[in-house]
């Protein structure tokens, strides 16, 4: 067909947010409209003082693994990706402190592509005394070999492919000890010597660990999400507390997703913004108590407005193909939120899942403590859904 007219006329609709342009073909033919292109830069890193937990002053793992540092050489996307922390957000007096040579890391950063055909990742963990052992900071595997970078000695063993490696360096005192993954790196085709590049981020994680802790990362919200706040800020220590009739262990487990996510349905466009908080008991990081452990989980995922929150709401709809994953739902007897609320697995671990305000909301519990029936995980969590419903009403809008 020979369109005999580019455009005979522009329509700008202006709803939710969306602009859309209508273009209309010689013959009366309306073309698909052009979807706005989603926001690249919803959350950004920034800098805050350094914490301690107990008398530790915490090396904060983001802050000796910066997104800046990724970008100088050579990983934007990965840098402005999908974020993984595990850090300790605020300081812990001695007396809530849960040092006792845990075997987890007190601090992790990771940072994953999640541009079109981005697999790139790159993971750094940070060991200090007292909180974790270190027993075997000095040991070498029969594939390592010695390296130097810094200043700061340590070994480097090969990765799963010939583009990825690992690497793993102890702080000059001895007290602290560093990890650092990198995998799949010649999938940025700039990227020509994956080893040469390696040892260029290992240089700049040991310059950053060998001045000790220098505050620490945090996620804030910009553009039109400025006004969000951190999922931990709303899963607070006195909320877990309250809710798990347990003790914070002041160590949270969170995830960012830096660009805005996209979603279409029914001819509609839902863009929104997803960022979750693991909060622990002191438990969950020994080994032999692991199973006495109290883990909660809240899931935010903003929308640019209440409509599309609602409109895009699929884990209560009995015919959302989100079921056939998740399987039946139980719904919620009681109001919860602003939508139809029900209960349903994630894996093994029971979620409740409501929308309030512009906000989707999810709660998973995690260990004994939380009701493996779905129907008394409901009952049992309403009450708190409820109160969780109020709070990000209030906190987001």
């Amino acid at each position: 067909m020979i369109i005999t007219a580019v455009l005979a006329a522009v329509l700008l609709l202006v709803g939710g947010g969306i602009t859309t342009a209508i273009l209309v073909k010689g013959d009366g033919e309306r073309a698909a409209p052009e979807r706005e292109a989603a926001d690249s830069s919803v959350i950004a890193q920034k800098s805050a003082e350094a914490v301690k937990y107990g008398d530790v002053a915490v090396i904060d793992a983001c802050t000796v693994m910066p997104g800046t540092l990724l970008e100088e050489i050579g990983f934007r996307d990965a840098a402005h990706g999908w974020h993984s922390q595990v850090d300790v957000p605020r300081s812990v007096p001695v007396d809530d402190a849960t040092v006792e040579g845990q075997s987890d890391a007190i601090s992790t950063c990771l940072y994953e592509s999640t541009a079109e055909g981005g697999i790139e990742r790159f993971t750094l963990s940070v060991r200090q005394r007292p909180f974790n052992h270190m027993a075997t900071a000095g040991y070498q595997g029969k594939n390592d070999t010695p390296v130097t970078a810094a200043g700061l000695k340590g070994f480097m063993s090969p990765g799963l492919s010939p583009d990825s490696f690992d690497a793993r360096l102890v702080s000059a005192d001895g007290n602290a000890q560093v990890n650092l993954g990198a995998s799949r790196m010649s999938n940025v085709k700039e990227i020509t010597d994956p080893e040469a590049t390696f040892m260029k981020l290992l240089e700049g994680v040991a310059a950053n660990l060998a001045k000790g802790a220098q505050g620490r990362t945090v996620h804030v919200h910009t553009g039109r999400y400025e006004s969000v706040p951190n999922a931990c800020d709303i899963l607070s220590t006195e909320r877990f507390q309250e809710i798990t009739n347990g003790k914070d262990s002041g160590v949270v487990e969170a995830d960012y997703y830096e660009r805005e996510s996209f979603d279409s349905a029914q001819n509609k466009d839902f863009y929104s913004n997803l960022q979750e908080c693991r909060r622990l008991s002191p438990e969950w990081f020994a080994a032999g108590k692991r199973s006495q452990g109290k883990a909660l989980k809240i899931s935010l995922r903003t929308y640019r407005d209440a409509g599309m929150a609602v409109g895009d709401a699929q884990d209560c709809d009995p015919d959302s193909p989100s079921r056939t994953i998740t399987g039946e739902a139980v719904m919620s007897a009681e109001k919860i939120g602003d939508v139809a609320a029900c209960g349903y697995l994630q894996g093994d671990s029971p979620t409740i899942s409501f929308v309030a305000g512009r906000t989707q909301v999810k709660l998973t519990g995690y260990g004994d403590w939380a009701p493996d029936d779905l129907r008394a995980y409901v009952r049992d969590f309403t009450p708190v859904a409820q109160k969780m419903a109020d709070d990000v009403r209030k906190a987001i809008g």
